[in-house]
């Protein structure tokens, strides 16, 4: 995603321009095109933690390992429903705990969204 982002940056005019001027390829690429890329990468990064936590339950069950996931796993098998309704409140508020501070951090890296 990552390169895919960065490639994306570095065919723009304005990275071109940067060029042309004599900046050196790491002046364009750390000033100019990483910049620009930061907000989708946060918003990349932010998202995925569902999808790490989804592995995390996943890897515990099958290789029988101790954490968050087993513990889930057992519950729901035992029927202890405050054990999983804890544990999916505890998700959902990290969950929101790390969109809302990708939110904040958007008006550190995206001069756009600062008034």
């Amino acid at each position: 995603m990552t390169r895919s982002f960065m490639l994306a940056q570095l065919s723009q005019e304005f990275i071109i321009t940067a060029r042309v001027k004599g900046l050196t390829e790491r002046q364009v690429i750390w000033h100019h095109a990483f910049r620009n890329i930061l907000v989708q990468l946060l918003t990349v990064v932010a998202l995925a933690y569902g999808a790490l936590l989804e592995g995390a339950v996943l890897i515990e069950t099958v290789f029988s390992w101790p954490g968050f996931g087993s513990y889930l796993t057992g519950s729901l098998l035992l029927g202890d429903m405050n054990a999983v309704m804890g544990c999916v409140l505890l998700v959902g508020v990290i969950f929101v705990m790390l969109n809302l501070l990708s939110d904040m951090l958007y008006q550190f890296f995206d001069p756009r969204t600062k008034s």
